[in-house]
């Protein structure tokens, strides 16, 4: 065949790749924002704000042009951007199949050599089987449908490999090397959509030595040095290094000469600017081809990361979402240096047993003042005693992360690791846990989407295959419904991942320059990000995302297994039967991938993260406060109020950013339609490091003694050497635990916080303890305190019940629930409700649950339900039950059971099955007197809980340990719902259960 007519099938058969990519991932996509860090990237893209560190600002600025398509509608707004990430992921499988194809050609003809029909088949039925098996990637489908940066990132990775391989096509034509400039340009705007197309580079290196030198030993290690020194000039001199540079001038001319702001910033920018003028001038001058190229190259990466200087113009305008306030160079190099975030140690460092010795001063802190940078703290850097080690690899001494270390290694309380110990975690946590167990979820199958935490019950791989599968989970038969039959149980079969290493012995066989290729970037995006990350012993969710670069490589690999099949059948059968033999053959592969993994990765139809949000903002009462922690009980909630206008009264106050200066003062502003937060610490007190930590220090004058919180925070403020202690007397410290704090009766009647019948229980005065194990109150829990005081009788207060119980401060003893939030009155409670604290306002949290709470459209067929919202249902199912039972302790069981139907209809079985969770749930409906419903969910529970224990007790001793609490669980609870029945004299169902309980031992 003609290579131009090649060419055109080719063009045409990566677009028509493109339109079902693009097709199926419009088809999944979620109908609004999904969780996590979505919710902030959507309304940063709809008004061009300021996301987390270090930025992401041509994603949002792509993304602020893919809202304009939602045509002023907010409801649209997230639909668009996520129809952004479709696309994005639709047109990487595009430059897959391309790539794919390039590859094929190249194994199955020599240049200049004309292609034969059945070799046309096969390669473009390689890119085919790549292209589908690479839409139906459970990692790369589980980012394409969302709004995040994941997407984009992989279609710039996609674009820039792509690229490398046309300049390879047509190298010794002239111009060639404008494809070259075109990558320098591509990486450059990459760095500020998602750092991970940086390591696309040693591949792309490879591709250029290849083409370009003759190949040798030692040039393929030189080859591979100058590419390390490529990803480290970008990372280092040029993302962090460039803007670094621009504050030291900065500095310099602003406080050493007293210049005006911004001078440092201009003058270096002139000698940049007019530097790299005069080097392509000489360069081009003086004939100097290949330093011109590099200056070039370097001047288009430049280019494109010059567009981090959005985030500054858009954190001067002050929008809502400005996170580290990058408003000049000097901060902006903190921004993008992530200093708020730590480091992880990489070549050398402790483990989590060293003990602490002190800090060391790594630099300074500066912020913008009165006509100069204000020196306002010191960087510091924790230092330990010993000797450090090689690899460290077992370093963190966070949380619970050193119990978590011994328990994946087998290691004593008191044990200290060895070097082969650290050694042995690299190899059984970071590699097989944190990628092999990734990798084979999309090739060979996926147990669920429960976070996996090493045992056998939850996120291991599976493939399908009974004796594989028993081996390292356990018996896989006679499962209870809810684990067989788990959305996201999907069974491959290894055929994808059998596929693809087919495809990878062939081309390393038959290709070994362009397999290493592939091979470098398949590692790069792989492995490589396990060795430099670090990972420590548990993550916040599953990162198997962050690995699609490396999966994309793989999935190349099963492209080429078409050209392997093809080669393997041809001898046996004619050329054109083979090559239509090799790719049925092949799609078995995709087909797998797209009939296991439509459910779960079909979000259409799904607003639940939306509607949750929706459910913490309607739990306040107008013009309220509301503490919150994590990303799901935050993000969320900016997006509901910043696009679809949902509550912009309630002004929401992250404690996990309360602890950083610049976060405080944007509290002090006016956000939307909420107030400022009023504070009593001046903002000279927290600016920098000042007051990061203050130890509780009780002063046996007044111990036991609740001080009013006025006095405490007017200390704490102090600067004077009598409120300071240390050997200089320059730390400040809580001279006590025991905090009082006057209250407004009037102002929670007025707002209707108390209920008629309670208004005689309100103290004048709260008074409460914060817990002994408190030892210091960091920055964050000291605004918490001083916020609480400046705003206890002017607005409402609340704290999202899923924030932190360390983060109450013991104020959870005037907590009153009231849907997803507690807010804080002056009423106190002892003891704890069920799961949650505190006291239940039935009136209040009755109209929020029953009149403005939404779910998320989970009542509808099909709607997915993954492990994230699961937890959340639980809760929220909790949340019912509570004011259930506060309505059955007031006499006012008809509306109880009406609470605790709507529960069961818009969060049903079907959304999310009936569990060990609901078996208080059932107990409720009881005391409602409605015994019919009950007895119906007793009977289907009861019935799940025998299974549960029928399939444990079946188990081999070993594998009973992994599900010991499950069982013991089961059993308590299978004997709790008998207990029920017999208490409610109903004999029928008492019989029933009993012979289930039979069952379990059977």
């Amino acid at each position: 065949m003609d290579i131009q007519k090649f060419k055109q099938l080719n063009w045409i058969g990566g677009w028509l790749i493109f339109l079902v990519s693009a097709a199926v991932y419009t088809l999944t996509m979620e109908s609004t924002a999904s969780l996590w860090d979505c919710g902030e990237f959507i309304a940063s893209s709809y008004k061009l704000q300021v996301v987390h560190p270090p930025g992401a600002s041509l994603f949002l600025m792509i993304g602020r042009m893919f809202t304009l398509l939602a045509g002023g509608n907010p409801l649209l707004v997230a639909l668009s951007v996520n129809f952004m990430s479709a696309l994005c992921s639709g047109a990487a499988m595009m430059f897959l199949f391309w790539i794919t194809t390039h590859m094929a050609r190249r194994l199955l003809v020599r240049d200049g050599e004309e292609l034969t029909g059945s070799q046309v088949i096969v390669i473009l039925g390689a890119g085919l089987i790549a292209g589908l098996a690479g839409t139906f990637c459970d990692s790369i489908w589980f980012s394409a449908v969302e709004g995040e940066v994941y997407s984009m990132a992989l279609f710039w990775s996609a674009v820039v490999f792509w690229a490398i391989l046309r300049w390879e096509e047509v190298a010794d034509e002239p111009h060639a090397d404008r494809w070259l400039l075109f990558i320098a340009f591509w990486i450059g705007c990459s760095i500020f959509v998602h750092w991970l197309n940086l390591l696309t580079i040693p591949a792309m290196t490879f591709v250029y030595y290849f083409r370009r030198h003759e190949v040798s030993t030692k040039g393929m290690a030189i080859a591979f040095g100058v590419s390390i020194v490529l990803v480290g000039l970008i990372l280092s001199g040029v993302i962090t290094g460039i803007v670094s540079i621009m504050a030291v001038f900065e500095l310099g001319m602003v406080n050493s000469f007293g210049l005006p702001f911004n001078s440092g910033l201009i003058f270096f920018m002139l000698l940049l600017i007019g530097g790299i003028g005069a080097a392509l001038w000489y360069t081009r001058k003086n004939n100097h081809p290949v330093l011109n190229k590099i200056l070039l190259g370097f001047t288009f990466v430049l280019i494109g990361y010059s567009t981090i200087f959005t985030s500054v113009i858009r954190s001067n305008a002050n929008p809502n979402i400005d996170m580290n306030s990058p408003e000049d160079i000097v901060s902006l190099s903190t921004y993008l240096k992530r200093e708020q975030y730590g480091s992880r140690p990489f070549l050398t460092g402790h483990n989590f047993t060293a003990k602490f010795d002190g800090t060391q001063v790594i630099g300074k802190k500066y912020a913008k003042g009165d006509g100069k940078y204000d020196e306002v703290g010191e960087r510091l850097e924790y230092t330990y005693k010993g000797g450090k080690m090689l690899f460290p690899r077992i370093y963190s001494q966070d949380a619970n992360h050193p119990q978590l270390y011994r328990s994946w290694l087998g290691l004593k309380p008191n044990q200290k690791p060895s070097y082969f110990d650290n050694i042995r975690f690299f190899f059984k946590y970071q590699i097989r846990h944190m990628y092999v167990r990734y990798f084979l979820w999309n090739f060979a199958g996926r147990q669920n989407d429960e976070q996996g935490t090493g045992d056998i019950k939850d996120g291991n791989w599976i493939s399908g295959i009974p004796p594989v599968d028993n081996l390292h989970l356990g018996k896989q038969s006679g499962m209870p419904d809810e684990m067989a039959n788990h959305p996201a149980r999907n069974k491959f079969f290894f055929i994808p991942l059998a596929l693809g290493l087919l495809g990878l012995v062939f081309q390393f066989t038959n290709d070994k320059r362009r397999a290493f290729v592939i091979f470098l970037l398949f590692f790069f995006t792989g492995l490589a990000i396990i060795i430099q990350g670090n990972s420590p012993p548990v993550e916040p969710r599953e990162r198997d995302y962050i690995f699609a670069g490396s999966f994309y490589a793989f999935i190349i690999w099963i492209g080429l297994g078409v050209v392997a099949l093809y080669e393997l059948l041809r001898p046996s059968i004619n050329n054109k039967a083979a090559a239509f033999a090799s790719i049925g053959i092949a799609m078995i592969a995709p087909a797998l991938m797209a009939w296991q993994g439509w459910d779960d990765h079909d979000r259409s139809d799904r607003f639940a993260a939306r509607d949750f949000a929706a459910n913490y903002l309607n739990s306040c009462a107008p013009n309220s406060i509301i503490f919150t922690q994590g990303d799901n009980d935050t993000y969320p909630l900016w997006y509901a109020q910043e696009v679809e206008g949902i509550r912009r009264d309630v002004r929401i106050v992250n404690l996990s950013l309360l602890g950083v200066d610049w976060y405080i003062n944007q509290m002090r502003r006016k956000v939307n339609d909420a107030d400022p937060v009023d504070m009593t610490l001046d903002p000279m007190k927290y600016r920098g490091s000042k007051r990061d930590v203050v130890p509780v220090v009780e002063d046996p004058k007044i111990q036991g003694r609740s001080v009013p919180l006025k006095e405490v925070m007017r200390f704490v403020a102090d600067e004077s050497p009598e409120s300071k202690v240390g050997a200089e007397r320059d730390l400040d410290f809580i001279p006590t635990r025991f905090f009082k704090l006057p209250v407004d009766k009037s102002f929670f009647r007025k707002v209707g916080a108390i209920t008629p019948e309670d208004v005689g229980e309100m103290e004048d005065d709260m008074q409460w303890q914060m817990p002994p194990n408190k030892k210091s109150l960091y920055k964050n829990d000291l605004m918490v305190l001083d916020i609480v005081l400046a705003n206890i009788n002017k607005r409402p207060i609340y704290f999202a019940v899923s924030v932190s119980p360390s983060s109450y401060l013991g104020l959870e003893k005037y907590f009153q629930l009231e849907g997803l939030a507690y807010r804080i009155v002056p009423i106190p409670t002892t003891g704890k409700r069920g799961m949650y604290k505190g006291r239940v306002n039935p009136d209040i949290m009755y109209e929020n649950l029953m009149t403005r709470f939404r779910f998320g459209n989970l009542k509808q067929d099909g709607v997915h339900v993954d492990s994230d919202l699961r937890r959340m249902i639980y809760n929220f199912r909790g949340n019912f039950q509570e004011l259930a039972d506060a309505l059955i302790a007031r006499g006012e069981k008809d509306k109880a059971k009406e609470v605790l139907d709507r529960s069961l209809e818009y969060m049903p079985d079907k959304a999310v099955p009936f569990s060990i969770f609901m078996v208080s749930f059932v107990d409720t409906y009881f005391k409602t007197g409605y015994t019919d419903k009950a007895s119906e969910l007793a009977e289907l529970i009861g019935g799940r809980l025998s299974k549960n224990l029928q399939y444990y007790n079946s188990l081999s001793k070993r594998d009973q340990k992994a599900y010991e609490r499950e069982m013991n669980a089961n059993q308590g609870l299978l004997a709790g719902l008998v207990s029920i029945a017999k208490e409610n004299n109903l004999p029928d169902l008492e019989n029933k259960l009993k012979e289930f309980l039979s069952e379990t031992t059977k």
